[in-house]
């Protein structure tokens, strides 16, 4: 599915790059008159991206973005403007603005960025996930980055969280999306009915075995195979899963004939694999078998921001699916929605939106029925929602290592600020430092001092190598605006 680009831009400039952008994915280009126009056509099914040009009548347009936030759910914002400070955009960024494009327009930055926002639309729409927050964005555009590959991928995320959205996501942008996608709840199944799901079994393997039976890795041959909550497998099973990875052969149960199949292997969980191994409960040889590539799904409290495009989509599916009339919810109400923190993540969401559409007499449904809701929920009678703790969806060594990093990139700004004030006061031998100490120092130019800037330039080529390329992410970790993030990779050579 193809998102359209409805444009609220009659600049030239703007206009040449938005008929070339669509020309080149093969986007239907809508040209707006209004922005009423726009509020009053359908959304079409491949989603929406929206260009402003605030240099035009819409200097308004993070008002009018809010508007089409209480309108659409699958849309992007793209904005063209003058320069702005670094903090403005990021801050625009948290308001709605998904792209914002400073003049004059560098057309290969620009198709670069808005191609990637395409991708991420498509993607969306294609697998019914919604939402534009960030730590959402971030994760999808990992999934985007390995999906092409054959390496096996471990997901991990709470449960209700969408970690199977998130398999097919990356069957769906792989070589074998015309192939089988099979899945399996690990956790589900007893040992020997889980050995006979993944690898068959033969007529007669036991009592009930009244004819052979392919298992799944036969039947996603050539295709994809979900493990879902693999941190369930028993060691056993663990055992047999290895050797098929590491041979690429299994017998059905009750068999003898070597089978083979060309699986692609994708693993989920809502256990922390890697405590499970310090444990002894998990392999550790089959934990970085199955862990090439690690994501991680964000809950649905780390994006809060994506709870009113989620409860607009269950409403209109729910009302759907049980032949009721559309509803709402008020604004009190949404609040609500939004502080409560969904322990049961996109899944619990998803019951309670069937819940009021189902039992719900009124049309808008107010902050006092989802009170009674989510009351019913925490089984006692308040309106405050508990803290929860926010878990930090990092290994050890990479919360180390973004730890080092951090601490140079620190140490780098202290070496600065010193050289700059000695240049400022030249007869000064000690200055300030850190924690209320003196640092005793010559009257010296910066060429006399460590090379901190190597020190950055490698901190800055970690974070990258960490993040898989991702700009954005190494710009988060390292504290730092993504355009303060493109100057210092010019400066030292990086891009």
């Amino acid at each position: 599915m193809n998102p359209e680009i409805w444009a609220l831009a009659d600049r030239e400039e703007v206009s040449e790059v938005l008929e070339d952008l669509a020309a080149e994915e093969s986007l239907h280009l809508r040209r707006l008159l209004s922005v009423s126009e726009a509020l009053g056509l359908d959304e079409p099914a491949g989603g929406i991206i929206f260009v402003l040009d605030s240099s035009g009548e819409n200097s308004n347009y993070l008002t009018l973005i809010k508007r089409f936030t209480r309108t659409f759910i699958q849309f992007d914002a793209i904005v063209f403007g003058p320069a702005r400070k670094e903090e403005v955009v990021e801050s625009e960024r948290r308001a709605g603005v998904d792209l914002y494009i400073s003049d004059p327009v560098d057309r290969e930055d620009f198709f670069v960025r808005a191609i990637n926002l395409i991708a991420l639309r498509r993607l969306k729409c294609a697998t019914g996930i919604v939402g534009r927050s960030e730590p959402l964005n971030e994760m999808l555009e990992m999934t985007m980055q390995v999906a092409p590959t054959d390496v096996s991928v471990l997901i991990e995320g709470e449960s209700g969280s969408g970690k199977e959205l998130a398999a097919k996501a990356i069957h769906m942008m792989s070589r074998r999306n015309s192939k089988p996608f099979e899945a399996v709840n690990v956790g589900a199944l007893a040992e020997g009915v889980l050995e006979s799901e993944l690898f068959g079994h033969e007529k007669g393997a036991f009592t009930g075995a009244v004819s052979r039976r392919r298992g799944l890795f036969e039947r996603a041959d050539s295709g994809t195979l979900l493990l879902d909550e693999v941190g369930e497998m028993s060691l056993g099973m663990q055992v047999k899963l290895l050797r098929v990875l590491e041979t690429g052969e299994f017998i059905r149960v009750g068999g003898v004939e070597r089978l083979h199949a060309d699986v692609r292997l994708i693993s989920a969980t809502n256990r922390e694999l890697e405590t499970a191994v310090e444990q002894g409960v998990f392999r550790k040889d089959l934990y970085y078998r199955l862990k090439v590539v690690q994501i991680r799904i964000p809950p649905l409290r780390a994006r809060q921001e994506d709870i009113p495009f989620l409860v607009r989509h269950f409403l209109l599916r729910s009302s759907a699916r049980h032949e009721k009339s559309r509803k709402k919810i008020d604004r009190k109400g949404m609040e609500m929605l939004i502080r409560y923190p969904w322990p049961g993540n996109v899944r619990e969401l998803a019951n309670m939106i069937d819940n009021l559409i189902v039992l719900s007499r009124n049309p808008v449904i107010n902050a006092e029925e989802i009170t009674k809701r989510l009351q019913e929920r925490l089984g006692r009678e308040s309106q405050a929602f508990p803290d929860l703790p926010i878990h930090v969806h990092k290994t050890r060594e990479e919360v180390e290592r973004e730890l080092i990093m951090n601490s140079l990139l620190s140490l780098h700004n202290d070496v600065r600020e010193i050289l700059h004030m000695l240049r400022e006061r030249p007869g000064q031998s000690s200055v300030p430092g850190r924690w209320g100490t003196w640092i005793e120092v010559e009257e010296a130019g910066e060429n006399q001092h460590p090379d901190m800037n190597s020190i950055e330039k490698e901190a800055i080529r970690d974070a990258l190598t960490m993040n898989g390329g991702n700009r954005r992410r190494t710009a988060r970790q390292l504290g730092m605006s993504e355009r303060t993030l493109y100057r210092r990779l010019r400066e030292y050579g990086l891009v």
